[in-house]
């Protein structure tokens, strides 16, 4: 089973969005954006606690927009696929289904409207296929249980949800437990252990004190108070359970009370999937907020390879890189606000990207680059040196990169046409700044087919600058707002009045002789043409100068004050996409 799409409109801050779940679906985006709405919605329709959730609907959970207009009114509807690989959920649906190709699915629609006595009503139906005449039918019991949505909140209340009483997690788990196997042995075991602790002199005394105290309160003098271990009555039994963990062989098993916010978390998370692997014929869906509570990040990439690999659609939101860096780009869901302040949604269109973008895109995440997704604007440059140097450059002009949501991103070479493709607007919908190093265009065309497989540039004008010269490239790719870097990062910073810096850190690295002497032989200068060229073009086995020198620039920004115009440049083009000015 999968969920095919979802729909909603009106509803609260989603004015009108439209998404196409993956098996597992990550909501990403800024605080306050909508991604607990989304799910919010998802629980009005198929969470089996939903009559309680329906009680708390009112005109406020109605778009503001909208009801400016008269559209006084909101909608949810969720299409669940692939129906055919599951006979019991097409045998409770039947002539509700609609097929495409070889796939079943059904629509589930939600809404909140006047009925006829101008009276707010929420009503959940299954309508009929498209093009088909038959009315829609109310969204029965048995279909709610049939495909369950199981959610788990962002502020989890461990005492509550661990509870064997009540509505939380572990009551639910225990509400098909029959222990009417060992029930006559544990109401005996029981009878033996309150008999023996009634035994002891001090818990007897106090028994007896209390017993003195109430019989003058009670009706015949005949009350008798008595102490226990846990309920002699059958009935008690399983709402006296608790559950205790232990994480070493050499440990005590504890009651989870003792245990950390982050283990708890992890047991919580533990036990709906456990609900949902023992849910027989039903289809559940699970939802998790923000699944990274109170987990170190290895902790979290190893939940999150778990829920993965749940056979069902899972939804999860977060704000942890260490979650999406593992994720199917395919997967992930931003959410935005446009210029009319308005929620949007953003995702890979698989029809419009290719698998070998997809790999790098992958690639990229695992690399450490994750937060790129939830950027409000990314630089792109060319290598590590720019990502170390390019924030203090910005604290150093006035600006944050970090408050402003600006992601740097590496291309680590002249090959990034696919980050900018899933930024564009087809996709996630993300602003790019491209910083490019002119040094490039000497005997090279990359930087111009990327620009061409971005969709940048046309098949003639890539064309063209092929068959011209290094300024004819550059002059095309400034045309199109890519900033240039002449000729390199190490140049520019050494001419920006870092050379002193530069020459300091060859030193420390024992390369001055090295330095004098490919200066001599290449008739070149001590100055910032000479000494980028030494750094860019001499090799040393598992050696490099540049980051070092990016990291001491990083380190002495606020000293020198050299910020070269490229970068500055970049960074308040940056800015103004990412604040809207």
């Amino acid at each position: 089973m999968k969920i095919r799409k979802i729909r909603i409109r009106n509803f609260r801050n989603l004015r009108n969005i439209e998404v196409y779940p993956a098996h597992t679906t990550i909501l990403v985006g800024e605080n306050n954006i909508g991604k607990s709405n989304l799910l919010h919605a998802l629980r009005l329709l198929l969470d089996p606690g939903a009559k309680r959730l329906e009680s708390e609907i009112s005109e406020d959970d109605i778009n503001d927009v909208a009801r400016s207009k008269g559209e006084n009114n909101f909608a949810i509807t969720i299409e669940i696929g692939n129906l055919q690989d599951h006979q019991m959920l097409e045998a409770i649906f039947m002539e509700r289904i609609a097929k495409e190709g070889s796939e079943t699915y059904v629509t589930i629609e939600g809404k909140y409207e006047l009925d006829e006595d101008g009276i707010y009503n929420w009503k959940v139906q299954v309508l009929p296929p498209e093009g088909r005449h038959n009315e829609a039918v109310p969204f029965s019991f048995r279909m709610a249980r049939s495909i369950p949505l199981y959610f788990l909140d962002a502020v989890r209340d461990a005492k509550i949800e661990m509870r064997a009483t009540g509505r939380g997690a572990l009551s639910k788990l225990l509400s098909d437990v029959d222990l009417e196997d060992v029930e006559e042995d544990v109401i005996k075991s029981i009878q033996e252990a309150n008999k023996a602790i009634s035994g002891n002199q001090d818990i007897a005394n106090l028994a007896m004190g209390i017993t003195d105290l109430l019989s003058a309160h009670i009706p015949g003098g005949q009350g008798d108070a008595s102490m226990s271990v846990a309920s002699e009555d059958p009935a008690q039994l399983v709402k006296g359970l608790r559950l205790n963990l232990k994480c070493q062989s050499d440990y005590r098993a504890y009651d989870m009370d003792r245990h950390g916010t982050g283990l708890q978390n992890l047991v919580l998370i533990a036990m709906f999937r456990h609900r949902i692997s023992t849910a027989g014929e039903n289809q559940p869906i699970l939802a998790v907020e923000e699944p990274e509570a109170h987990l170190h990040p290895q902790a979290q990439r190893c939940l999150f390879s778990d829920l993965d690999k749940i056979d069902g659609p899972v939804l999860l939101t977060t704000h942890s890189s260490a979650i999406v860096e593992l994720s199917d780009p395919l997967g992930i869901i931003r959410l935005t606000r446009n210029k009319q302040n308005q929620v949007t949604a953003h995702q890979l269109d698989s029809s419009k990207i290719d698998e070998s973008d997809l790999k790098l895109l992958a690639r990229m995440m695992r690399s450490g680059r994750a937060d790129a997704f939830f950027a409000r604007t990314i630089i792109v440059v060319e290598g590590q040196s720019e990502g170390i140097a390019l924030p203090a450059f910005a604290e150093q002009i006035g600006a944050n990169l970090d408050r402003d949501g600006i992601s740097v991103v590496p291309a680590e070479g002249n090959s990034f046409s696919y980050i900018l493709h899933a930024c564009n607007e087809d996709h996630f919908s993300i602003p790019t700044v491209v910083t490019f190093d002119t040094d490039a265009l000497q005997s090279s065309n990359n930087l111009l087919n990327e620009a061409y497989k971005a969709g940048s540039i046309n098949e003639q004008v890539r064309n063209a600058g092929k068959n011209g010269s290094a300024e004819d490239r550059q002059r095309t790719l400034e045309e199109i707002g890519w900033i240039p870097v002449i000729p390199n990062f190490e140049e520019e910073i050494a001419r920006s009045g870092y050379l002193p810096l530069i020459l300091q850190v060859i030193d420390e690295a024992e390369f001055t002789n090295s330095l004098e002497v490919f200066l001599t032989n290449k008739s070149l200068k001590k100055d910032a043409h000479g000494v980028s060229k030494f750094i860019k073009e001499s090799k040393w086995p598992g050696r490099s100068l540049k980051v070092p020198i990016a990291r001491a620039v990083a380190n002495e920004v606020e000293n020198i004050r050299g910020i070269p115009d490229c970068f500055a440049m970049a960074i308040s083009r940056a800015v103004s996409l990412a604040i809207g000015s």
